[in-house]
């Protein structure tokens, strides 16, 4: 009996001493899913394809043209980028640059030294109305038939036909001191340097344009007569998001989401009691979402509290549409995504985000990283989702047109 005892023994030490030599350790820095995250950035949950480093520039705006281009803004160069995070070409320009694209391929830039230019698929600008003195803080907007419209950092609006002249088709400004002008039709003055405006003009499918400049909410009509404006906040307005029903949406820096009718009117506010990032956005079925420091909030068209989620990192960036459902918000450890429902779908650590996601037509997620990169992940595959208003400037191209298609 102690003979067999001493035989099981002795064979299991050498099972266990065989396993030992054979043993492979795990690669130093694998990761490791959690049950309730859900795939972080495992085999089965999203993965980085790809890091596009720019030479030490801050990228300001990424932007997805026709034909799966790509393209990166940043200070003093545009991009271009491959689909597997290659560099294509590189045009050198001046300040802080913010990419839109149009359909016909064409790429506009806004500068923050003031300028405003066209260029081509190949990286060749071709069209430069010669504007300068103040900066710009967003992408132009481009209405139908390719007209673009661009505010600066005080708000003066301007529509140019690029097809057809380098000189503005209209203008309106704000007052200046010392200077009459008929078109001088904004409140308060160009002197507001205190308070900056970083927002794009944003069109309505009736080619009406909506602007948030600091305390005002402006509407305008397609040929650039003023219609109403309203003092909304004492505080400096974000960036406008329009919805189906003919409601605008925009938050201020003072915690507060505002939704206005289209005659201007003020129906409702809801207190966040944090400052929100960025611009709300509108799903499928009219919710509204929108971010703040340490959460993500679900309302209703009528303003009730669907949900509210804290985050699971620090919420970096306004959030982002899937056609799935998926809620993208760009974190200060990566990105994280939720379901429709407010619950969390996945985690994924990468370098910080500074832009908001862009999500492709074949489902891939780009966005701005660590300052001078760009991030492309991969979830599942989904598009950005058709609704009203699903990211930042509407669409992958940033257009700021409700009928932009994509």
């Amino acid at each position: 009996m102690r003979s067999e005892k001493a035989i099981v023994i002795v064979t299991a030490l050498a099972v266990v001493f065989a396993g030992y030599l054979f043993w492979t350790p795990p690669k130093r820095g694998a990761s490791r899913t959690s049950a309730n995250v859900g795939a972080s950035s495992g085999a089965s949950g999203p993965q980085v394809l790809w890091r596009f480093q720019t030479e030490k520039n801050s990228v300001s705006s990424v932007t997805l043209g026709p034909g799966a281009a790509i393209y990166a803004g940043t200070y003093n160069a545009i991009y271009s980028i491959s689909a597997d995070g290659k560099q294509i070409w590189k045009t050198p320009m001046a300040g802080q640059l913010y990419t839109s694209a149009a359909s016909n391929g064409e790429l506009y830039v806004a500068s923050s030294h003031g300028f405003v230019f066209g260029v081509s698929a190949d990286g060749k600008p071709n069209w430069d109305p010669r504007m300068g003195l103040i900066g710009f803080g967003g992408p132009p907007a481009i209405a139908s038939n390719d007209i673009v419209i661009v505010a600066n950092t005080v708000s003066d609006i301007y529509a140019f036909q690029p097809a057809q002249s380098t000189a503005a088709t209209w203008s309106q400004s704000t007052f200046r001191e010392g200077i009459i002008s008929a078109n001088a039709a904004m409140p308060g003055t160009a002197t507001t340097s205190t308070m900056p405006s970083k927002n794009s003009p944003a069109v309505w499918r009736d080619e009406t344009i909506v602007l948030s400049r600091q305390h005002w909410l402006h509407y305008f009509n397609p040929d650039g007569t003023p219609g109403w404006f309203n003092e909304l906040t004492p505080g400096a307005l974000g960036q406008i998001a329009l919805a189906d029903d003919g409601m605008i949406y925009v938050t201020d820096d003072q915690g507060m989401l505002f939704a206005v009718d289209r005659r201007g009117n003020l129906k409702w506010q809801f207190d966040a009691k944090e400052m929100p990032y960025g611009s709300p956005v509108v799903g499928i079925d009219g919710t509204i979402y929108f971010t703040t420091y340490s959460a993500v909030h679900a309302l209703s068209s009528d303003g009730t509290v669907k949900w509210e989620t804290n985050a699971p990192q620090g919420v970096s960036t306004s959030p982002t549409l899937a056609a799935d459902g998926t809620i993208y918000v760009g974190g200060r450890d990566g990105l994280f995504g939720m379901r429709a429902d407010g619950s969390l779908k996945f985690s994924l650590h990468t370098m910080n985000a500074t832009g908001a996601p862009n999500i492709g037509s074949d489902g891939t997620i780009y966005f701005a990283c660590g300052y001078m990169w760009v991030c492309a992940v991969h979830d599942e595959g989904s598009p950005l989702m058709r609704s009203a208003w699903p990211k930042t400037f509407h669409d992958p191209g940033n257009t700021g047109h409700s009928l932009t298609k994509f």
